[in-house]
């Protein structure tokens, strides 16, 4: 497995695709660190924060992480794009590159 790039986690502190940019990409997990106020994970199907919202979740803990499980994995067919708030310091996301 070492070397492979079509899974793996990848950690975002602004806007970005999460893997391959346009690779359809299914997400297994989302820890979201959040600052002063709960910040808000918004993941997007595309390439750009104009792509279609399929996970739109506030973040309960002030300046502690919380993490969404997508269970056997999140679908998202035309790459998946983090769109970063203003409350959000960082996310860390579980994926893999599918075929």
């Amino acid at each position: 497995m070492f070397g492979d790039t079509n899974h793996g986690s990848v950690r975002l502190t602004e806007d970005g695709a999460v893997g391959p940019s346009g690779k359809p990409i299914r997400v297994f997990s989302a820890t979201q660190l959040s600052g002063g106020t709960a910040g808000i994970l918004v993941l997007r199907n595309g390439t750009t924060d104009s792509g279609t919202v399929y996970v739109q979740k506030t973040a309960g803990t002030v300046s502690n992480t919380d993490t969404v499980n997508f269970e056997g994995g999140l679908l998202f067919p035309s790459g998946c794009f983090f769109d970063k708030d203003a409350n959000t310091t960082a996310v860390v996301v579980e994926f893999r590159v599918e075929k």
